[in-house]
């Protein structure tokens, strides 16, 4: 298991109210209502009848809605316990699952489709999952999942009092050899992040050119990237949300073939 023990410990102390903060409208939700949700959902197409698996799936308001657009079988897993007893609680009549997603453990071509939503930057090393997801998707399946985007994760964090910024850069001193470097896009690592003042995990980075390079060295087909702008309708109660996502990706969706 690569994904940092902290994180799971920290969404299971956090499931009660990250269940129930999932639907509201704050400066904590609103990265998934009007960003990275309609970019994944977007990408849900033809699901009638077909059988789905979705990683990481949390307290499984999107299983419910993926069953909604007539998928016959939904089945979602979590490493996180307390997100599961949740899940299981809402929405009875669906399937959930305590599991590792390293360790997928379905028999091979069981689904027509996966889907995974911020959950694969969780993993430090994600190419066994990657290989694990191939195996379980029937041929022709397809892989639906988002993650921080790469340009986002490299970016070096200045918070204080008065202002947040995020900087990837550098400033070069003239007529010297000194230089200073913001950020770090080339190297993978492992950050620390704030989700709100409550729940804070730890994910990783790596650049585009590795992301690629794994997937597609586990067998898959690219079909499309899409780096998700705000929707317009959050312009008027978050202004600085919209202004900056119009021009700085924050996710990035893969949709991938078997």
């Amino acid at each position: 298991m690569s994904t940092d023990k902290r994180t799971i410990t920290a969404y299971d102390k956090y499931a009660k109210e990250w269940g129930e903060r999932k639907n509201k409208v704050d400066g904590s939700t609103i990265y998934h209502l009007y960003l990275e949700k309609p970019a994944m959902y977007g990408k849900l197409s033809n699901l009638k009848d077909k059988s789905v698996l979705c990683l990481g799936c949390g307290t499984g308001e999107e299983n419910e809605f993926i069953y909604t657009l007539g998928a016959k079988r939904v089945v979602g897993v979590d490493i996180s316990s307390g997100l599961i007893e949740i899940a299981k609680k809402a929405y009875p009549y669906l399937e959930f699952q305590v599991m590792d997603i390293e360790m997928l453990d379905f028999p091979g071509e069981s689904f027509d489709f996966v889907y995974s939503s911020l959950t694969v930057h969780y993993l430090k090393d994600w190419v066994e999952t990657l290989k694990r997801v191939y195996k379980v998707l029937k041929r022709d399946g397809t892989f639906l999942f988002s993650m921080t985007h790469p340009f986002f994760s490299a970016t070096m964090l200045k918070d204080n009092e008065e202002q947040k910024s995020r900087v990837l850069g550098y400033k070069d001193i003239k007529n010297t050899n000194d230089c200073e470097v913001y950020g770090d896009y080339l190297n993978p690592s492992m950050r620390e992040v704030t989700i709100n003042k409550d729940l804070k995990v730890t994910n990783y980075h790596r650049p585009l050119s590795t992301i690629i390079k794994e997937i597609t060295s586990s067998g898959f087909e690219l079909l499309d990237v899409v780096e998700p702008k705000a929707l317009a309708p959050s312009k008027e109660g978050f202004p600085k949300f919209w202004e900056i996502h119009q021009k700085i990706p924050e996710f990035i969706v893969f949709e991938l073939r078997k």
